[in-house]
């Protein structure tokens, strides 16, 4: 089994890297890990060209996103780590999500057979309208939620000065690790 742990977020080594991380840490016993930062790759912006819908993939071919989503691809279990930025994943999660709309009429789903977890971070709001982004885009791809946890955390280092969510995660993480068992 091969789990890929995602970070959404653009800054480096905060909150949404640190949970993706523990939560690779931990798995690792059952399965082969992965982490990917979305951010450190260049993925563009969607143009809104449409010419997705005949080509059947992105137009966009000068960026490293068809090499990320070759890793999601490849990997059997997804554990999504993301901040919530204005109700929603940031721009950089958003513009992968975008970049795939080649993919939506797909008879063939990529993410078929495949089981994801969601982490969203935020510092005191706006979970309900990030999952659902989230969860909509994976599922409409195939994908199985097995899970999803909220933590709460602003500042840099703050999910791992936090005992309380750091118990959260743990439990969180144990709780997927019984279902992939």
């Amino acid at each position: 089994m091969n789990i890929l742990g995602i970070s959404g977020s653009p800054r480096w080594g905060g909150n949404s890297d640190a949970a993706a991380r523990r939560a690779l840490e931990m798995l690792g016993g059952v399965a082969q890990t992965t982490f990917l930062r979305i951010s450190d790759y260049v993925i563009r912006h969607c143009l809104g060209c449409r010419e997705c819908m005949s080509l059947m993939r992105c137009a966009i071919r000068d960026d490293d996103f068809e090499r990320v989503f070759e890793q999601w691809q490849a990997a059997d279990v997804l554990i999504v780590s993301a901040p919530v930025y204005w109700l929603g994943p940031p721009g950089a999660m958003k513009d992968f999500i975008d970049r795939s709309h080649g993919l939506y009429a797909h008879a063939d789903k990529p993410f078929t057979r495949k089981q994801a977890a969601i982490i969203s971070v935020a510092t005191a709001s706006g979970f309900e309208p990030h999952e659902a982004i989230l969860s909509a885009w994976l599922e409409h791809y195939g994908a199985r939620i097995i899970g999803k946890v909220r933590l709460l955390a602003c500042e840099k280092d703050d999910l791992l000065t936090n005992p309380s969510q750091l118990r959260k995660l743990d439990e969180f993480v144990q709780g997927v690790k019984a279902r992939l068992q």
